[in-house]
């Protein structure tokens, strides 16, 4: 039997389409990062889809274990995941997340035994870009605190987190479209960076 000496945290950000993880050592270095495209044959009926792709990713998961396992002489210990995000306009998509997010939570627990700890979005975001948090007082007295991105990041809060993520970590290779975009499971796999950030500084490691 192996003696697996290291000890791994696994953050993931979970999505119907794409799935980002990242993997840390216990000092809070970042190992690898990774994703994972879900894609189904279009024959398969819309009311099973999340299932197929939940098959998916278990199958992945089993085989990543292994990974950490033998290439990486350690154990997943630690498991965190980006709670979706709600206020959604359609209640449908929302639901959709929230359902596959939980399945994919019990999917993790049934393969390591471990309770995934979960991060919202926007805690997530706070702790990872706190030159964002703006503080306002309320005529109550009341202080609050509210995250502002730069007005050219409005509507593209996803590239702000990504350009961050690859400042930090410029060993880094993205993936980009054939017209010379950054792809978009790209801004998964930097959600799974600011997840596993977002935890290491709650739990005092980094």
């Amino acid at each position: 039997m192996e003696n697996k000496n290291n000890k791994y945290l696994w953050s993931l950000d979970i999505s119907t389409t794409n799935i980002g993880f990242s993997l840390w050592d216990s000092k809070g270095k970042l190992i690898e990062m990774k994703h994972l495209k879900l894609k189904l044959a279009k024959n398969i009926i819309v009311e099973d889809r999340d299932l197929h792709k939940a098959e998916i990713f278990r199958e992945y998961v089993e085989r990543y274990k292994e990974h950490v396992a033998i290439d990486l002489n350690g154990v997943i210990d630690k498991i965190v995941v980006e709670e979706p995000l709600g206020g959604s306009d359609n209640p449908t998509t929302q639901a959709l997340l929230f359902g596959f997010n939980g399945i994919c939570r019990y999917i993790l627990f049934g393969i390591f035994g471990i309770f995934p700890a979960k991060i919202s979005v926007y805690n997530g975001r706070k702790i990872f870009c706190p030159e964002l948090i703006v503080t306002k007082k309320k005529k109550a007295g009341e202080i609050v605190e509210k995250l502002t991105f730069p007005d050219e990041y409005k509507d593209k809060k996803k590239e702000y987190i990504w350009k961050k993520v690859s400042k930090l970590e410029p060993q880094i290779v993205w993936f980009y479209t054939k017209k010379d975009e950054i792809h978009e499971m790209c801004y998964d796999m930097s959600d799974s960076y600011v997840v596993g950030y977002a935890y290491l500084k709650q739990n005092g490691i980094i």
